[in-house]
């Protein structure tokens, strides 16, 4: 039995649905065939005979529930025996579809579509990485300069404040001449 690695229940789910897929395509297909050809004649005949196996089903029902006193007596180690096998049936079947969804994984990523898409994803992220530092260095530069700026502007106020006070007292000392 393989070892389990964590990807291997994706695989799986991979491979159940491929599985999936195919056999829905080949029973559409199969149906469409059949009532393609089916005709009021063949219709009555299919039924005719669907009705004798019924009947005979019912029969072997019947026969069944004669002797299922004995085979319950005998559930238990049946059961068990069926759930072993079922187990292993389960794990194998696990196993086949983790190696149809690895194949099917693989195939999809070494076909062109998805290198391309790859390309450009990678091709994506780096330009996001350079527009990041491009704008984190922008924005550095804009602090800088508004710091200096907001420096420069408040120096500047400071000496209009002072002019101004200086004109004030100059004008106040003239009107009380």
């Amino acid at each position: 039995m393989a070892t389990r690695t964590p990807v291997t229940p994706f695989y799986a789910i991979a491979g159940a649905g491929d599985l999936a897929v195919e056999k829905v395509r080949a029973t559409a297909g199969d149906v469409s065939a059949r009532f393609a050809k089916l005709d009021q004649k063949t219709l009555q005949a299919e039924l005719t005979k669907a009705q004798g196996e019924l009947t005979k089903r019912f029969e072997a029902i019947v026969a069944d529930a004669r002797t299922a006193p004995a085979r319950l007596r005998e559930l238990p180690k049946t059961a068990s025996a069926g759930f072993t096998t079922v187990l292993g049936q389960a794990e194998e079947t696990y196993e086949d579809l983790a190696g149809r969804g690895k194949e099917l994984v693989e195939r999809i990523r070494h076909q062109q579509a998805t290198e391309d898409l790859v390309g450009t994803a990678k091709t994506t992220v780096s330009k996001a990485k350079a527009t990041r530092t491009s704008a984190k260095k922008t924005a550095q530069k804009t602090a800088q300069t508004a710091s200096r700026n907001v420096k420069a502007t408040a120096t500047s106020a400071r000496k209009t404040a002072k002019a101004a006070a200086k004109a004030a007292e100059s004008a106040a000392d003239k009107v009380g001449d």
